[in-house]
Formats: C-alpha cells, structure tokens, sequence
C-alpha cells in the first residue's frame, strides 16, 4: 500500500518519530499532502509497479 502519517502520531511531531519508528509494514508511506495529491490523480484500480 501507499499510505500517509499514521493517526496517532501529530504531523507536527512526525518528523522526528518515523526516524525511531518502523511504522510502515513494508509499505511505502508519503506525507498526508503527498498521499492526497496522489489519490486525486490516480483511479482507484490503478496498477502501480515500484522499483527500486
């Protein structure tokens, strides 16, 4: 999945704690502005191929 800050932790502190935390589950996480502008460009269905 594609997924931004999880919800309890406040933006304002997430910087700092995604840096002692592995809160992803193999996931790629993107900030909640990021994951919003991602949803409205992209259909729900939509295949998506990561590389590394």
């Amino acid at each position: 999945m594609i997924h931004g800050y999880p919800n309890k932790v406040p933006a304002f502190l997430f910087k700092f704690w995604h840096k002692w935390k592995d809160w992803t589950a193999g996931c790629i996480a993107v900030t909640n502005d990021e994951i919003e502008e991602i949803y409205a460009a992209v259909k729900d269905g939509t295949p998506i191929t990561i590389k590394p």
